[in-house]
């Protein structure tokens, strides 16, 4: 009996992307196709490229998965309801949010927000990755909404939802007995874009560093930083995937101070590295973290001041080893690889 086939659209080869493809490649027969925007001035031939490119391979497959709403999910969407196929959108995080503070998400952008919230309207199936980008009260900073997710910026929306978390492969990640005592790491990207220094928490690493003088904390991405730092702020360049099990795993905390989150992979691969955790109030953040770390409820430094104090009054390497059984327990590969397959193989 021949595989059904799959029309499979991303915007690029991130680790969940490619968790993704290995999942779903052991069922279907995969059509991967990645929507290539480098320069937004050339969206209209991504567009037509796009549309030649479905309209070849959309009649003989039995549906489209595509990995996040966006200028990349509008044809398909339509599409798809033209020639009677299912289509499926994960949700991620950036294309449920809106943040005009840092004029950062999907929803900030007329444009791409009107795209997005069309996808999401078009399409059949949607699988965020946490239940907080359905709809949350957001009350982790007062400058932008006080609700979060797609059903408030899109309430017209109708189509199914069934959330399905990120999932992990634990062997690739260790604990080091011999941890650098109080080290703190982080990892960003698009600290170059001019919202990646708030929406990570940067500004908030940055300013406690020079509170605790004795620590050293590690951003990793934070070459692109173009700012004076702290003399205890050392800024690294990316690490490629393979090498970061290595690094992290000998830092006692993981950081992540975000703005805006959905299900944030770095988090847990750090938790994984038996790093305590320390993260915001937003996005799948407080229910990843459970009892296993610390939650900054509200964005402010006297709070994330006595927050560190604890953390680090109350260390011990167990607290670390309990952050990774948590990620393990509740979050592991196989879990998401079979309710991923259950899910889409129901509704294809």
């Amino acid at each position: 009996m021949s595989k059904k086939r799959i029309i499979y659209i991303h915007v690029g080869l991130s680790s969940f992307v490619m968790k993704d493809i290995q999942i779903l490649s052991k069922i279907y027969e995969l059509k991967i196709c990645e929507f290539n925007l480098k320069n937004k001035i050339l969206l209209p031939f991504v567009f037509l490229n796009q549309l030649l490119t479905l309209l070849k391979y959309i009649k003989k497959s039995n549906g489209i998965v595509i990995q996040f709403s966006g200028y990349q999910s509008y044809i398909p969407t339509l599409l798809a309801n033209k020639f009677k196929k299912k289509c499926i959108i994960v949700l991620g995080g950036t294309d449920t949010v809106s943040f005009p503070s840092i004029k950062y998400g999907n929803f900030d952008k007329k444009f791409l927000g009107f795209v997005t919230r069309k996808s999401i309207e078009n399409a059949d199936l949607l699988l965020p990755v946490s239940k907080t980008l359905i709809e949350y009260d957001y009350t982790y900073q007062k400058d932008d909404f006080k609700k979060q997710g797609y059903l408030f910026h899109a309430p017209n929306t109708k189509t199914k939802v069934e959330t399905i978390y990120n999932g992990y492969k634990p062997d690739k990640w260790f604990i080091s007995e011999t941890k650098e005592e109080k080290s703190f790491v982080t990892i960003a990207a698009d600290l170059g874009s001019r919202f990646g220094l708030k929406l990570k928490g940067i500004d908030l690493i940055l300013e406690i560093a020079e509170k605790f003088n004795d620590c050293k904390f590690y951003i990793v991405g934070g070459n692109k930083l173009e700012i004076k730092t702290p003399s205890n702020v050392i800024l690294i360049k990316n690490i490629p995937h393979d090498k970061l099990p290595e690094f992290i795993a000998d830092k006692q905390f993981y950081l992540q101070l975000s703005m805006s989150e959905g299900f944030p992979n770095a988090l847990c691969e750090g938790m994984l590295s038996g790093c305590v955790p320390i993260a915001s109030n937003t996005g799948a953040m407080p229910f990843i973290i459970g009892d296993t770390g610390y939650i900054l409820k509200e964005k402010n430094i006297s709070y994330l001041e006595k927050i560190i104090k604890d953390s680090l009054s109350n260390y011990t390497l167990e607290k670390g080893t309990e952050a990774r059984h948590r990620i393990i327990s509740k979050f592991h590969f196989n879990k998401r690889e079979k309710k991923l397959i259950k899910i889409i193989s129901e509704n294809l």
